[in-house]
């Protein structure tokens, strides 16, 4: 099969554009149906005994406060291993519309303008540079509510609402963002291939059309990698000896009936692998030289 040109983007097929807006809201429903109630609660209670405090109302800011821990604890009694608990996800799509081609040469813009010193030109153009879902899941962190609010409960006595207020603040302060990164590309890649294996089992597949979904699935990953969604010889090997394995099959007159089932798994397997809380990017600290 002739080799994808980079500097034409193909066009999805309609039932894959379909489905990869199906699997982006599923990717988000999974998230907000891990938000607790219990802990919503908690949180909206938090913010309620500050309006007390602020109102001196001593008696019900100690109220509020027994009801938000004896929330907390029917969520520590469920899982006592529990750390962070969901309270609100947020989703933002960001989508390059470019070729793999463009990808490449803003990379090399981004070098040039970075040696030249224009940083913030360099970084406006690298924000661009992406091609995700992304899923901000804003989260309690259950070891530190408790005490923090029991440590409240004297102040509040002793009628130091100020300081007492102060704490309340910076607990909120300690939610936690995680950051959960779908690349759109190897999701489009999959669910072409997902696509394919479901015509590929059918009476008399249409193999032109199968080309066309390896093809599209193929064109997929190498922008996947142009973007930096994972390396060839790292995270795509397999990968790609598979579809040369069905360009071959796709040529000839062998069944397809599974064919397509070994890069199916293989791409659910690399899609599970991003479903996950992106860890924090280590800013590069300059090295500490001693004086001579």
């Amino acid at each position: 099969m002739a080799e994808v040109k980079t500097n034409e983007r193909m066009k999805e097929n309609q039932e894959v554009t379909k489905e990869v807006q199906k699997a982006q809201d599923n990717y988000v429903d999974e998230r907000v149906k891990k938000i607790t109630q219990e802990a919503v609660e908690a949180i909206n209670l938090v913010v309620k005994v500050i309006d007390l405090l602020d109102k001196k109302e001593k008696d019900k800011a100690i109220e509020e406060i027994a009801n938000i821990l004896g929330k907390l604890e029917v969520l520590i009694a469920r899982d006592p291993n529990l750390q962070l608990v969901p309270v609100d996800v947020k989703e933002q799509v960001v989508d390059f519309p470019g070729t793999i081609d463009d990808v490449e040469a803003a990379k090399s813009e981004i070098v040039v303008l970075i040696k030249s010193g224009e940083v913030q030109v360099a970084r406006d153009i690298m924000l661009n540079l992406a091609s995700e879902l992304d899923i901000y899941v804003t989260a309690l962190p259950i070891g530190t509510y408790p005490v923090v609010l029991k440590a409240i409960i004297p102040l509040i006595e002793q009628e130091k609402f100020e300081e007492a207020k102060k704490l309340l603040v910076e607990a909120l302060e300690t939610l936690v963002i995680e950051k959960i990164v779908i690349p759109l590309p190897i999701l489009r890649a999959e669910r072409a291939i997902i696509r394919a294996h479901e015509l590929a089992n059918k009476e008399n597949p249409n193999k032109d059309e199968l080309k066309e979904l390896l093809a599209y699935a193929k064109e997929q990953l190498k922008l996947a990698e142009a973007l930096g969604y994972g390396k060839v010889e790292i995270n795509y090997k397999d990968i790609y000896e598979e579809i040369e394995k069905l360009e071959k099959i796709l040529e000839g007159d062998e069944s397809t009936k599974d064919i397509f089932a070994t890069l199916k798994e293989k791409l659910s397997a690399i899609m599970a692998g991003f479903n996950k809380p992106k860890a924090p990017t280590k800013m590069p600290k300059a090295e500490n030289k001693e004086s001579k």
